[in-house]
């Protein structure tokens, strides 16, 4: 008891070293939300990311709390950037003192970024030492390959979504847009998913708070019944979403110049104490101990398993089968994409080589997602210009997927 009022009392006693410095204005990222640059000083280092080998040599990954498993990931190169990872929930959830989940449970319900910052201190004051954003970002309830998120069944799949995208020499690092789950499936109550479907169904947006885990997914801390309505309904979950800064670059004179966070590159220029934000990840970088021993390693795999109830789910009136999301592929291009307004469409066609090919391609996948109108009449003008023939299967292939007497007519005239 001494233990658990100590930790309460430290909590909110340390609020006020969390400290603001910079608002980064959506225009800058590519979830379109402005994001609060953020300092933690002597944090608790209750939720933290460590890692470790195993008593074979493999290597893996866990979000913790409390020391307690939330995820847990597994590849054969943990720290390859191209490599997707093997993933199974954390049972450490269920064992974390009740202090620290009412801390993390009450953060999420504030639409304004400044605002939501200074109610939330107390549970940033949980995060390791270092430099982070806050942010709002629309979450998809999936695995980035369709699925509903909370199912994670099998200790053998490769999770395509932690990993970047390449494509035809071009990259994209990953978005945060696809959730993972902290807590066993086990607790998946019906009477609060049906709850927050009502409130779906009166018009109310579903909100969670989560920790970005790399690639396109997060973790969501809290949340699961929202988001489980949400998926339901087929609809996102808008998340106030925490990002590690983890990284820093430097100029060929050896002076920082950017940072990396969120699959993100910054300007340090962006920022009004550059100087003051590398000296402080230099003196944490270098601090810092994130490997786990053999035997730790051993123990918290102990508290990861992958459980679904999906007959259960049937049984008490809970449909969890697929539902129709954009995939991480999806995401990947439209990041890739970038502008798609009809000059910069225009520019493209009238350029006809190969980045011109490639950036076309890249927005006529951007615009199958959020403006259909637009993509059918591009995937017209690609039909019609003999110079786009290397695009003719991709148009044809988005036509079929629409059902239109003009669709129809298109394709008898080909």
């Amino acid at each position: 008891m001494e233990q658990l009022r100590g930790d309460c009392l430290r909590l909110f006693n340390f609020s006020e070293r969390i400290e603001y410095e910079d608002l980064i204005r959506g225009r800058h990222n590519r979830w379109g939300n402005d994001a609060l640059l953020f300092r933690v000083n002597r944090g608790l280092g209750k939720l933290t990311t460590r890692y470790g080998k195993d008593n074979k040599g493999d290597t893996y990954g866990f979000l913790l709390l409390d020391n307690k498993p939330l995820i847990n990931s597994y590849g054969e190169e943990l720290y390859c950037p191209t490599c997707a990872k093997i993933l199974s929930i954390g049972l450490g959830r269920e064992k974390v003192n009740m202090s620290l989940i009412d801390t993390v449970r009450h953060s999420q319900d504030l639409s304004d970024i400044t605002n939501a910052f200074e109610t939330i201190k107390p549970m940033l004051s949980l995060l390791e030492d270092g430099y982070y954003f806050l942010t709002r970002i629309e979450m998809i309830p999936t695995d980035g390959e369709g699925n509903f998120f909370w199912n994670l069944t099998s200790s053998k799949k490769l999770y395509k979504a932690t990993a970047p995208v390449y494509y035809k020499f071009h990259v994209s690092p990953g978005t945060p847009k696809f959730l993972l789950p902290s807590q066993g499936i086990t607790m998946l109550n019906k009477e609060r998913v049906h709850h927050y479907l009502d409130q779906i169904k009166n018009g109310k947006t579903m909100t969670g708070l989560a920790f970005y885990y790399g690639g396109f997914m997060s973790t969501l801390l809290d949340g699961h019944h929202r988001a489980t309505a949400a998926y339901m309904e087929n609809k996102s979950i808008d998340c106030l979403t925490i990002l590690k800064v983890t990284g820093f670059g430097f100029h060929q004179d050896n002076k920082p110049n950017k940072i990396y966070v969120g699959g993100e590159t910054y300007d340090f220029n962006s920022f009004s104490n550059p100087e003051g934000i590398c000296n402080y990840l230099k003196k944490i970088f270098e601090s810092r101990k994130s490997n786990l021993e053999v035997q730790e390693v051993a123990s918290l795999l102990e508290d990861c398993q992958n459980l679904w109830i999906g007959e259960e789910a049937s049984k008490i009136g809970i449909d969890l089968g697929q539902r129709v999301y954009p995939d991480y592929l999806a995401i990947a291009f439209s990041d890739m994409a970038g502008d798609v307004s009809d000059e910069r469409i225009n520019e493209a066609m009238a350029r006809r080589d190969d980045e011109a090919e490639f950036e076309l391609e890249m927005m006529f996948k951007k615009l199958q997602i959020q403006k259909p109108n637009k993509a059918f009449e591009l995937s017209k003008r690609i039909i019609n210009d003999s110079n786009w023939a290397m695009l003719l299967e991709d148009a044809f292939r988005y036509l079929s997927t629409l059902d239109s007497s003009e669709v129809e007519d298109l394709f008898i005239k080909y």
